[in-house]
Formats: C-alpha cells, structure tokens, sequence
C-alpha cells in the first residue's frame, strides 16, 4: 500500500524483441477433439467452439499493475495470432503464496478452450475453474507455435463460471522465462462481461463493514472499482448481500497482507482461507486480482471476508485489500 516502486519495467526496444521473439516460428493452430467428461482439463484439446473471444473482449479480466508496472503486455499487429493482438506477461515473483500475474473470463456453457502460445520462453501457469483445486500447465516447447489450445476444460453444466489462470514461478529446466500469452478463447456457449452481473465494489452503498476498515481512491487505474479498502484488525469484515450463482472476489496482493477467512450464508465455518501474500515489497504491482470464487445453488446469498489476524511468517503485516464482488446468475 506504499508508492509504487518500479519493479518490471519494458521499454519499447525490449517489447520488439520480445514481440519478435513470441512470433518467431509459429505454427498452424492445434486442432482435436475435446474432452467429453465431468469437468476435467486437457493442455492438447479443442472443442468446436460456438464461440472465439479474442483476448481484447471485456469479458476478461486482467490483474492490474500501477502507474509504473504492467502486469501484462498487448502486443500487436501480431500476424499468428487470432485477431492479431494477444495480450503477454512474465511478470512472476517467489515466496508468497501468489506468485504471478493472473487473468480471468466468465462465460456461460459446457466448455472453454484457453487458446494461447507454447515455445522455449515458455513457463508454467495455474488455472481453475470456479475457484476450485487450481491444476497446472507448461507451456514450454522447444519450438515455437502460436493459436495452441493450452487448456480445454469440458463437461461443465450449461450455467455461468469462472476460468482463472495465473502465472507461476516455475518453469521447464530447458524454458528459457516464464512467459505465458492470452490470444483467445473457445467457448461452447456464451462470453460473460462483469455488466451482465451484478458488482459492488469502492464507494458501494450495498457493502456492509464491521471493525476498523480504512478506503481510498486510486489515480492509476490499478482497482476494477476505482479504489479498494483494507485492514488489519482480527475479525474485522465486509459482507455483501447479493442474488446469482457465481461469486467472486477481486483484491490486492501484497507482501504486507495476511490471511483472509471466507464465509457464505449461514454456515459458521469459513469455506476457504486465503494468504494474500505476494513477493516480499510492498511496492503495490498487482492489483484487480481474483482471489476467490465458489459456484453456488441459485438465490440470495451472502458473503463475508473477515480479516484472519494472521500472517504467514514471510508477509510484514496482516493486511486485507478489497476491490470489489462480481455475482453472476
């Protein structure tokens, strides 16, 4: 939550050689049949799609660096590539419990195909689908080939979801980086934008606060809501009240934050807790981050993030940074 500090800066001369080295070489687009299962992934699959969302469609969403950071590059005319833009990174750092930049795409249907690039600059990434066990991908290859179908997840029910994907610090012996690219989607069905669902995020009248919680506007359009909130104080909470099926929560992680605790509706339990710990600066380089989402029975629910009063024994504080809520029926 501190100024900003300078942490992956490209200038122009590097984005051509980066431009020009995620080009080189690419292939024809991987074409086969897709998985036909309960919700399963494949890193070599692509379903005939009723759909093709280029990677520029606001129904993505993608986390946020700050007036000095970007989390993620738009490159283009990129002539392999679906439309000719992709959107790239290879922004990642060790020791926190989030490790890389991250995107998501809600989409209603049966099947979503990550339509992307694998080659020798290449790293793994993690991805999930409503916020459940994250799997992981490598993108390495020792040749280059652009329009690859990364990840294809299939079998789903016919009603809205999540597809999240982050980069991971880890990557093939042979890679040399950890570059991943977002040039598409396939979708048996239909693109979802954060419009077509419900929102409550800074300054929203519908948010309800317990404890000590402090707020701000940013300048640098790092927060999807234009500002966040945050605390420290145990047991301190935001809650939102909201109708749909499908929520999710979008922050700021950072080295000085802690654990946050989740509940939904009645149950005393949290159904999950979260370390939003990322790298070891607080230096305020990822933003617009989802860091939780759940699939739900359709109706009224509501959610409830409470500051857990801990940390793990790398982050400086106990800090939660909240965005915003997106509900999807």
């Amino acid at each position: 939550m501190q100024n900003s500090k300078l942490i992956f800066l490209c200038t122009a001369t590097s984005m051509a050689v980066i431009g020009s080295a995620l080009a080189a070489t690419a292939e024809s687009p991987v074409s086969a049949s897709a998985v036909a299962t309960t919700p399963t992934a494949a890193t070599a699959a692509q379903p005939t799609a009723s759909v093709r969302i280029d990677d520029s469609d606001p129904s993505v969403i993608y986390s946020r660096g700050n007036d000095q950071t970007n989390n993620w590059y738009s490159f283009l005319p990129t002539l392999e590539n679906y439309n000719k833009s992709e959107h790239s990174s290879r922004f990642v750092k060790g020791g926190g419990a989030v490790s890389g930049v991250g995107a998501v795409i809600n989409f209603s249907g049966t099947a979503i195909t990550w339509i992307g690039k694998k080659g020798p600059i290449y790293g793994m990434a993690s991805y999930s689908i409503d916020g459940g066990p994250p799997q992981t991908v490598d993108n390495y290859s020792s040749r280059q080939s652009a329009q690859t179908a990364d990840v294809t997840i299939s079998g789903l029910s016919a009603e809205s979801h999540v597809l999240s994907i982050s980069l991971l610090d880890q990557k093939n012996a042979a890679s040399g980086d950890y570059w991943q690219t977002i040039d598409a989607f396939d979708i048996q069905g239909s693109a979802l934008t954060p419009a077509q669902g419900s929102v409550a995020g800074f300054n929203s009248p519908d948010l309800r606060f317990s404890g000590k919680w402090d707020g701000g506007l940013v300048k640098d359009g790092s927060d999807l809501s234009g500002g966040h909130y945050w605390s420290k104080q145990a047991n301190a909470s935001v809650s939102w009240t909201f109708v749909g099926s499908l929520i999710e929560v979008f922050g700021r992680p950072d080295y000085e934050n802690g654990y946050l605790d989740v509940y939904l509706d009645a149950n005393p339990t949290p159904v999950a807790s979260i370390d939003g710990r990322w790298g070891s600066v607080d230096d305020d380089t990822l933003n617009s981050y989802m860091l939780f989402a759940r699939k739900l029975a359709p109706g009224q629910h509501t959610i409830k993030v409470v500051v857990a009063g801990k940390h793990d024994k790398g982050a400086r504080d106990n800090y939660v940074q909240i965005d915003q809520f997106v509900a999807f029926q």
